[in-house]
């Protein structure tokens, strides 16, 4: 039978990236810790943790850490149907910058009204969020990719639109007549980071039928500097729609193209487990989504 107080230390020593802040989290010694995790590889016969900085799971770590959260779930769900007092388990999702700067903390605002659940949220972009649900990182997350993951279910949300920003102090300084692909591509842009390649290419290829060119863009991974950089005309940036609605209204931003818009389609997906929690969090997902996207 697996030790389920040393698999409870895995999930946390995980969560928080160390075993020192895990043990913290545990009221444990670190010493404690670190033994109940190498009693539990002597009994699963293998190493559960890759002991880098911060720490990651091996692969049976990964499907330890998954059953613990399914077997967390279920037991929440027990004890609140036997009438015991039951702590609410923790869910963890993964969600990408654009969806946490602009609708989700309204997902956690209407969950929070009837659960008590933590919600820990994993940052990640929309292209890799689903992979940290194929490996049990994390229990539920929002993708740009349909198709649901093994044991698991997922339903289309609506599209992100983004569109090209800038201020009235960049057009003046950078374009003034130019305003062009061309011109604009060749002025400084922004990228969040080495992921935002993909979405600024689509954009390029599909609103512009030009190849992908990344030459002239700033790094920046931060939603609100990105906004911030855009406004002090730092350069042009890719931006969703909805985060900039009062900046453009403002003045602060102009669609550099208001008929060239990029529609990223935007899915849940979550593990298929019996839990109240997770189905109250998905029904509060699919209300927001509604009323935020097309």
């Amino acid at each position: 039978m697996l030790d389920y107080d040393a698999l409870r230390c895995l999930s946390e020593v995980l969560r928080y990236g160390g075993f020192e802040r895990g043990a913290q989290a545990l009221s444990l010694t670190q010493s404690a810790v670190s033994q109940k995790i190498k009693r539990l590889e002597h009994r699963v016969g293998g190493p559960v943790l890759v002991r880098t900085k911060p720490l990651n799971p091996t692969p049976l770590g990964r499907e330890l850490l998954t059953h613990f959260q399914k077997v967390s779930v279920l037991e929440e769900a027990l004890n609140i149907q036997s009438g015991l007092q039951a702590s609410a388990s923790p869910i963890s999702v993964a969600v990408n910058n654009d969806v946490l700067a602009t609708w989700f903390s309204q997902v956690l605002a209407e969950f929070s009204q009837t659960r008590s659940n933590p919600i820990h949220v994993y940052n990640a972009d929309q292209t890799q969020t689903r992979d940290k649900l194929q490996k049990g990182q994390v229990m539920a997350c929002i993708s740009q990719t349909g198709t649901p993951i093994t044991g698991g279910q997922s339903v289309r949300l609506g599209v992100m639109n983004y569109q090209l920003y800038a201020s009235p102090i960049f057009i003046e300084r950078y374009l003034k007549e130019k305003q062009t692909p061309q011109s604009i591509m060749n002025s400084p842009g922004l990228l969040y980071d080495e992921y935002d390649v993909t979405l600024l290419g689509d954009y390029q290829r599909e609103c512009f039928n030009l190849p992908p060119f990344f030459a002239n863009c700033h790094w920046y991974p931060s939603s609100h500097g990105f906004v911030k950089m855009a406004i002090d005309g730092v350069a042009w940036a890719l931006l969703p729609s909805l985060q900039v609605i009062n900046e453009v209204k403002n003045g602060e931003l102009v669609s550099l193209f208001p008929d060239k818009c990029l529609g990223v389609p935007l899915f849940w997906h979550w593990t298929s487990l019996d839990s109240g929690a997770l189905t109250d969090l998905t029904l509060a997902v699919k209300r927001v989504a509604k009323a935020q996207l097309q």
